[in-house]
């Protein structure tokens, strides 16, 4: 379904009830003159007369009234589109997270300025597009009072409440996964899932386990996925030990890197176990599996059922630091997937894992193939981008409901092969702060409201 650009504006002047005006060009093109069509922005919707105006441009007049039912957050320019008899104004896409604040200039604490980002990244689409909590929503009334953030009168651009339809696009940005089982955030996701005309894409966070039950024998991705084992006891983390000389070991729902060891195997001087104890790296060193488990997980090893062992991959290395590469992915206005940017992610000293926040920086991609792989750069980063868009579709295909941006963390092994470690579906945006990737970050935020177009087909 395709839309255009008009312009709405709300009108004082009497018109015969429930009737709007619309410029004789539109009424052609939609074939829709002195028909009686429904109007709908977001999940709100009315019954209407077209009269035909004596306007070129294309242009809508509503009657105040049927602005204050259907609940226009702005007028001015806005998309629209018009089929089986139905003027659609819009989209109405939203942002759903948790933690607002009740000022207007930060109405969103440290994640205001991400929020601001996506925001006017769409303007140029010209969305109703705003940004909410579960205590917004009026269930009974089916409106948000929501957070915009657009010009006021003197073209300024600043934060501001108002009253909009529940959306017809959301896009999940619940912060965590303690705020995500909040019982208000569940009950208002779980609504929300039941309204027929909303479509909700990146829902909740991935679980590493069933992300790697659902890849490792996946026909498009197996041959990328790690070898990786739950339910662990001292006699699989040995055998994974002893045929791969390195493992991770990882907590199944962890994140930015937290609680992962490192155990490495050394044949004449025991085990090495390295990991992250609050702001320092540590190294240990152990006779035996069996103390190092033991140290770490107490004797009953029962903490271990929240942990995988992970087949560890020889990474190429910058400065002798291991490296490995974050994958941002997003679907455009095609619903195709695309790779928006990668940075190579260089991990601290002594440090377990790339994280920003446990040591790690951030290099330029062209800086470190250059380096590992001399004259097969342009090759390496083109099978990075095509392992990474098999990995997204493969995703897709197990996934409930609709992705529309994914953080994949991506190895490349001495060998050129690829392999993949995580899946994000809250991916951070911490790569577009390099500076050759900082254009990058803009098409990403962009991206937010094409695919948000195109599941609400406006394009």
């Amino acid at each position: 379904m395709s839309s255009i650009l008009c312009q709405i504006h709300s009108v004082s002047f009497s018109t015969p009830s429930q009737a709007i005006i619309v410029s004789r060009n539109l009424l052609r093109e939609w074939r829709c003159r002195k028909k009686s069509i429904k109007i709908s922005v977001g999940n709100k919707s009315l019954t209407v007369r077209t009269i035909e105006g004596k306007y070129e441009e294309p242009t809508i007049l509503l009657p105040r009234l049927i602005c204050r039912k259907l609940c226009i957050p702005r007028f001015g320019e806005v998309r629209a589109s018009y089929t089986n008899r139905e003027l659609r104004l819009g989209p109405v896409l939203a942002i759903l997270t948790t933690g607002a604040t009740n000022s207007p200039f930060s109405p969103f604490s440290d994640r205001t300025s991400l929020f601001r980002q996506f925001l006017t990244a769409g303007h140029e689409n010209k969305p109703f597009f705003y940004v909410f909590t579960p205590n917004m929503v009026n269930w009974r009334q089916g409106t948000v009072q929501g957070w915009f953030y657009q010009q006021d009168e003197m073209g300024n651009y600043r934060w501001s409440r108002h009253l909009a339809p529940l959306p017809d696009v959301i896009y999940e940005r619940v912060p965590n996964r303690t705020a995500e089982a909040l019982p208000h955030v569940e009950e208002c996701r779980e609504r929300l899932r039941n309204l027929t005309h909303c479509k909700m894409f990146n829902q909740g966070f991935f679980n590493k386990w069933s992300v790697h039950e659902k890849l490792f024998t996946h026909e498009l991705v197996s041959e990328n996925i790690p070898e990786t084992i739950h339910y662990l006891d001292e006699v699989s983390i040995r055998d994974m030990i002893d045929r791969h000389k390195m493992v991770y070991l990882k907590p199944t729902g962890g994140s930015l890197g937290m609680g992962i060891l490192r155990i490495t195997r050394d044949p004449q001087n025991g085990y090495y176990c390295r990991f992250r104890n609050g702001e320092r790296n540590v190294l240990q060193h152990y006779q035996s599996l069996d103390n190092l488990l033991y140290n770490h997980f107490g004797t009953e090893l029962t903490s271990l059922r929240r942990y995988l062992v992970q087949q560890g991959i020889r990474l190429v290395k910058y400065n002798g630091r291991p490296v490995d590469f974050r994958v941002h992915l997003h679907k455009d206005k095609t619903g195709q997937w695309k790779v928006i940017g990668i940075g190579a992610k260089v991990a601290g000293a002594g440090c377990v894992t790339t994280h920003g926040r446990t040591g790690g920086s951030i290099i330029a991609v062209s800086e470190l193939l250059t380096m590992s792989f001399p004259g097969r750069e342009t090759e390496i980063e083109e099978k990075i981008s095509e392992t990474s868009i098999r990995i997204a579709n493969a995703m897709e295909s197990t996934t409930p409901g609709p992705l529309g941006e994914l953080g994949l963390d991506i190895g490349v092994d001495h060998h050129q092969k690829v392999w993949l470690f995580e899946v994000n579906s809250k991916p951070g945006r911490h790569i577009f702060n390099h500076p050759t990737l900082h254009h990058a970050g803009h098409v990403s935020a962009r991206c937010i409201t094409e695919y948000g177009l195109n599941l609400a087909q406006f394009v």
